[in-house]
């Protein structure tokens, strides 16, 4: 009987920086053992993002477009395939854990619940970042020319661009909750990051009818600014560094705060409506 009593006073009493560490930690540590369990899956994502990375060596090469060309549509592939798990990996394990009502038990440890999208996020967006620099990794082995004094920047913008996918990810979620479908969101926004994103082309391209909706993309930003410092002649139109970050910014601090708030407001509601039995 002592130890039944003492444990729910020892979780009771845990500072809640210490809940914030313990709870990140424990969900690194589910997707840690998913890896170990799937290498096979981990393995086969590094192999296939190596096509693209080729296909894009051989298209340049044909056309006789020589290396920057290639260097411009790789880095806004890899950018992309960067970011992707970050927007998207959250409605995923949401939905998985909804179709098997697993949801609650997530959202009833005594922790915040602005915190689940942040720790439960973490690793695949990690691995996202990840997989992006194994493409440019890859580019560089192909002889695509790349300035090292930009990297060190380089991997705060993908950081930031990282952040900000997280808050659309986050905002895709909510709606995920209350209405069961976040797929139509995530996949609306995907479609429009591909276009008009300037992942093969720069933006200055685009017709100025349209080219103003580029600017509400965080993909815009961390692809203009990627090619800014990792290219040693980078192409003309593209954003400068300093406004894409800035800008990515004030997208980090506005969508995370706001798509946090919301997150937590949608749950909320959804007990109140009985959609979560908790």
């Amino acid at each position: 009987m002592t130890t039944t009593h003492a444990y729910p006073g020892a979780v009771r009493h845990r500072s809640r920086s210490r809940k914030v560490v313990e709870t990140i930690g424990a969900y690194v540590r589910l997707d840690l053992v998913e890896e170990r369990m799937f290498p096979a899956t981990s393995i086969m994502r590094y192999i296939a993002v190596v096509f693209p990375v080729l296909l894009y060596f051989y298209q340049s090469s044909f056309l006789g477009a020589g290396p920057e060309v290639f260097a411009v549509m790789l880095i806004g592939t890899a950018v992309t395939a960067g970011l992707q798990d970050a927007l998207t990996q959250l409605t995923a394990r949401l939905n998985f854990a909804m179709e098997r009502g697993t949801l609650e038990t997530y959202l009833v440890e005594p922790v915040p619940w602005v915190l689940i999208p942040i720790a439960m996020n973490l690793w695949r967006s990690f691995t996202g970042g990840l997989l992006a620099c194994f493409m440019i990794f890859v580019g560089w082995l192909l002889g695509m020319p790349i300035d090292p004094a930009g990297i060190p920047l380089g991997l705060l913008v993908l950081f930031l661009g990282v952040l900000a996918c997280n808050a659309l990810g986050t905002l895709a979620a909510s709606f995920l909750v209350l209405f069961k479908r976040g797929d139509p969101v995530v996949m609306l926004f995907h479609l429009a990051a591909s276009v008009l994103g300037g992942a093969l082309f720069p933006v200055s391209t685009l017709p100025e009818w349209i080219r103003w909706a580029s600017y509400l993309i965080p993909h815009t930003y961390v692809i203009s600014a990627e090619r800014q410092l990792l290219m040693p002649v980078p192409p003309a139109g593209e954003l400068s560094v300093g406004l894409s970050i800035i800008m990515l910014t004030i997208m980090c601090t506005v969508m995370l705060g706001g798509g946090l708030f919301i997150f937590d407001r949608s749950l909320r509601l959804a007990r109140r409506l009985g959609i979560l039995s908790i």
